[in-house]
């Protein structure tokens, strides 16, 4: 009896104790500032121009209809992969309706936990399967030196070595084609790429019509695989047919493509996490053996996924009127972030802020490199609480017509205070 009471060993005595991430620590200084002028730029959740969150009516709608349907539950849904009517609705909406691998049964597609586990869901399958990892025996990803801060976490998460290409040029505050280009060229052949549909979190910058088709080339000639997050679509143009051009051209060009997305950001469904993970696969039948593997995962990650944010997107693409109505509330999101960056760009040449500002306006979507250095960005948080990311990324979607004013005339004065008279 007595060795019952022995204390037991630490099971977890390797775990290090760990630290919060760099935005977990700044959105923990936020709430903590009591400061009346305190600004949130931190997090890509779309305000009205009153700073309060949006519910779209096409997402009311949709909502009341099931609501109001009497045989609707929450039972769990006899699908892994969610419903094959969110599947088709999804692949249609993001490949475009008559596109011919959908004929061909090409495009192969899995519900799942928002981008983040779209993401993590393609990473474990490219691991398993992909066959140039499984030669080389060294999963690896490229990913843009300016990505989505959790990107690198999900494939290192499972296991993926991660390396960086570069992207963005700091002196001139746009895409850096060219450097990007010949880095993409010079990768290993059958090197695994993420790139960003549109509205490229964290930067606003995106690759030109031309710059897309001259990508898919080299990808082709080098025999790349794709790996698109469009978390965005929509929020670049306005439309979301124009914002995923690029990710159906390589589709068209049988270019190796694992494709995720998330209907957070275009429905405003941010904590239902609910979003889509489609493989274009070289015939039907080995799209069979990857629907096996991907029900698999399914049942490891989420045992069945969940079934409300995954409804109101289903009520919407179903109905013509509601679909129509949504794309138009998508174009209104995309056309107010616009009108928020000229604001912004506006208001700095009005006070003569030093430096070229064209640069907001030209970039798009919820997220802008503005071109604040470190010292710049800490100082605007301690003197001035307005939050951003170290790297100098602004929220957009945060801008309100509470705080730009407060945000222009914050940042306007710290680069005046640290740019020196000879520039």
């Amino acid at each position: 009896m007595g060795s019952f009471a022995v204390a037991p060993a630490n099971p977890f005595q390797d775990v290090p104790a760990g630290k919060l991430d760099g935005l977990d620590n700044l959105l923990a200084q936020f709430r903590a500032d009591s400061d009346p002028n305190r600004t949130d730029l931190l997090v890509g959740v779309y305000k009205t121009d009153e700073g309060k969150a949006y519910v779209l009516p096409s997402v009311k709608e949709a909502k009341a209809r099931i609501f109001n349907d009497p045989d609707w539950h929450h039972e769990y849904r006899p699908f892994a992969l969610g419903s094959p009517r969110y599947r088709e609705l999804s692949t249609k909406l993001f490949f475009g309706a008559d596109h011919r691998l959908l004929r061909e049964k090409r495009i192969v597609s899995t519900q799942t936990l928002g981008a983040s586990g779209g993401c993590h869901a393609g990473a474990v399958l490219l691991k398993n399967h992909y066959g140039p990892w499984k030669r080389r025996g060294n999963p690896e990803i490229f990913l843009p030196k300016e990505t989505w801060l959790n990107h690198p976490f999900v494939f290192e998460s499972a296991g993926i070595k991660t390396s960086l290409l570069p992207y963005f040029n700091k002196k001139t505050n746009i895409f850096d084609f060219e450097a990007f280009k010949l880095a993409v060229t010079d990768t290993p052949p059958e090197s695994v790429i993420l790139l960003q549909s549109g509205a490229q979190n964290p930067t606003g910058c995106d690759p030109s019509p031309e710059q897309w088709r001259e990508l898919a080339l080299v990808f082709s000639q080098r025999g790349h695989l794709a790996f698109f997050d469009a978390a965005y679509p929509g929020f670049a143009s306005g439309d979301l047919d124009t914002d995923l051009e690029g990710v159906r051209l390589f589709a068209e060009l049988e270019i190796p493509l694992v494709f995720v997305s998330t209907y957070g950001k275009s429905f405003g469904l941010y904590s239902e996490r609910v979003g889509i993970l489609s493989v274009v696969v070289p015939n039907e039948d080995v799209g069979k053996r990857i629907e096996v593997q991907l029900r698999l995962l399914a049942r490891a990650e989420s045992g069945a996924p969940p079934d409300f944010g995954a409804r109101i997107v289903e009520t919407i693409l179903s109905d013509d009127v509601l679909e129509r109505q949504w794309r138009e509330e998508v174009y209104d999101m995309a056309s107010r972030l616009k009108a928020r960056r000229l604001a912004l760009r506006e208001g700095l040449e009005q006070l003569y802020t030093p430096g070229n500002w064209r640069h907001v306006t030209d970039q798009n979507g919820m997220f802008s490199y503005v071109g604040l250095s470190v010292e710049q960005v800490v100082l605007l948080r301690s003197k001035y609480h307005v939050y951003l990311q170290d790297s100098g990324r602004i929220s957009i979607a945060g801008l309100n017509n509470f705080n730009i004013q407060h945000t222009i005339r914050s940042i306007s004065a710290v680069v005046k205070a640290t740019t020196s008279e000879d520039g």
